[in-house]
């Protein structure tokens, strides 16, 4: 019997991506090295989030972002000034509990243990030569209070982990089409002088039980449609897979790059997975002197809104036009509006967007969102999108020829809105083609109306949504008339790094993209168990 040799079944496919796992560690461990030797925490994670994913937290005009202050020295360490503050928000989150920004209001004398700081609402700074804190130079820590933790490093590492940066930049089912803005409101709340790279991870995985009322029919949008044959079926994956670098270069040059492994994005050919860059570009703005900012590169278009209030389990508006291309882009963005425009590469993005020919920035969009008020009392966004060019042009039900395209332009037209009052969140999103798709003879269009409960907000969060979206490209009556999907689910964060969902989802009428004019069946229903865990790092 011939001796068993591990090279023998280690594909060139695995040792591809085992380069790209050790990569990822190796970087991760470099990174959490370089942070440990440098940065003293308070053990209270929970109740700091930063302020870059909140679209509420004050901006450049803010007392909490001041001018650069001075810099004192300390044993053999320079420390730079800088200010603490406390917020008292009505869902009880802290939401800048850990403020890196210089500024003017707190100092260490050279030479002494003496604080010189604003007035303090809990226990009073203390701070001797035999603390710990001796061993980690340059720092301030205030001790914990029943409302705050105050972290002050007066100096900082260039690879850095920021679990509540990373969360909403690579969280699939939110916030899709303006996370560029984050990236920039995140440069506020620290040393923007400092060069500093940020990294991060994500994790989606999924267990699925179904059942079907017609044999091998399953439309749930989740999974490819041939992923099933039968009545029923169950499937357990690693749904998704994403991570990203985020470098602030300069106070006015930001880059981000995310890559990706999805489990189904590899139609037709039906690959156990695949890994792409998903995303690369440049952001160029500082808040702190003005709103407005550009980015170049590739993104998820500023068009609509896109998201939904279920906790795994995407809305069948993102479905219909979800947009992922290469182009240039210009947004303004205050307390209460965010524009962009962009100038999009021609020919074939990825998913929706889509010209009449390549070679040109030939394709077109635009968005604009309007937000007012606070939880407490009633906060509001409004907002609507155009899209010139979309793959709804075509002749023929696909998406794999990058080399098809329409006489015209069908674009598209987007509204959306969304409501919360205290516990309530109530949300809607209207999208429409401006003329009929040729393949159906009908315009293409889709809509969901949704609302959640929160019984408690804040770290350890939970939920509960309800989610009804629909999308319709043909006549009354025809197999191919709709896809509409019911979702009820629950949400509960079990760590500042992981929260789990359970999803039960009604598909009914199966319309596949490809052939949808030959194989589509209005009578289907499926019924489906989603349960979802995502890990954030």
């Amino acid at each position: 019997m011939p001796a068993f040799r591990l090279d023998r079944h280690i594909t060139p496919s695995i040792r591809h991506g085992l380069r790209h796992v050790v990569t990822w560690i190796l970087v991760c461990a470099f990174g959490f090295t370089a942070t440990a030797q440098e940065t003293w925490t308070l053990p209270s994670p929970n109740d700091i989030k930063s302020d870059a994913a909140n679209p509420d937290a004050p901006l450049w005009s803010s007392p909490e972002v001041v001018p650069p202050g001075s810099e004192t020295v300390f044993g053999d360490e320079t420390v730079i000034s800088s200010q603490w503050s406390v917020s008292d928000p009505a869902d009880g989150v802290q939401e800048s509990s850990v403020f890196q920004g210089p500024a003017t209001d707190l100092a260490i004398e050279s030479g002494t243990a003496e604080i010189i700081g604003p007035v303090f609402d809990g226990q009073t700074p203390v701070f001797d030569e035999h603390s710990p804190l001796f061993d980690v130079p340059g720092n301030v820590v205030y001790p914990q209070s029943p409302t705050t933790s105050v972290i002050m490093q007066g100096r900082r590492p260039w690879l850095n982990l920021d679990t509540d940066f990373s969360d909403p930049l690579l969280d699939f089912q939110n916030r899709q089409t303006d996370k560029e803005q984050m990236i920039l409101r995140h440069a506020c709340h620290r040393d923007a002088f400092t060069p500093a790279v940020y990294v991060g991870g994500q994790a989606r995985l999924s267990f699925l039980a179904a059942t079907t009322n017609t044999t091998d029919k399953f439309p749930y949008l989740g999974r490819f449609p041939t992923d099933f044959s039968g009545d029923s079926a169950t499937d357990a994956r690693l749904l998704q897979a994403n991570g990203h670098v985020t470098a602030h270069v300069s106070p006015m040059a930001h880059v981000y790059g995310e890559w990706l492994f999805s489990d189904v994005f590899t139609f037709p050919d039906h690959r156990q997975g695949s890994l792409q860059v998903r995303q690369a570009y440049a952001v160029f703005g500082d808040f702190r002197q003005s709103p407005w900012y550009l980015y170049l590169g590739k993104k998820n278009i500023g068009f609509g809104d896109l998201g939904t209030l279920s906790p795994f389990t995407q809305s069948v508006v993102w479905h219909y036009f979800s947009a992922l291309a290469e182009g240039v882009g210009l947004g303004y963005f205050d307390d209460r509006w965010h524009v962009t425009l962009a100038a999009i590469n021609g020919g074939r993005g990825i998913r929706v967007a889509d010209s009449t020919s390549r070679g040109k920035l030939n394709n077109f969009a635009a968005n604009v969102r309007f937000r007012h008020g606070d939880i407490e009392l009633g906060r509001i966004q409004l907002g609507s999108g155009f899209l010139l060019g979309t793959i709804y042009d075509g002749f023929t039900a696909e998406h794999l020829d990058a080399n098809q395209f329409g006489d015209d332009n069908n674009s598209a037209w987007n509204l959306f809105g969304q409501f919360e009052f205290m516990a309530v969140t109530l949300a809607g999103e209207w999208v429409s083609t401006t003329e009929a798709w040729p393949v159906t003879g009908s315009m293409v269009q889709a809509y969901r109306l949704e609302a959640a409960y929160w019984p408690h907000r804040g770290p350890g969060f939970s939920v509960w949504s309800f989610s009804y979206s629909d999308g319709d490209q043909g006549g009354p009556g025809t197999e191919f008339e709709f896809n509409r999907q019911l979702v009820l689910g629950y949400q509960k964060q079990l760590s500042h790094h992981m929260r789990v969902s359970a999803e039960y989802v009604r598909s009914t009428g199966f319309a596949p993209l490809i052939n949808i004019t030959t194989v589509s069946d209005r009578d289907v229903t499926q019924d489906s168990l989603v349960l979802g865990a995502t890990i954030v790092l």
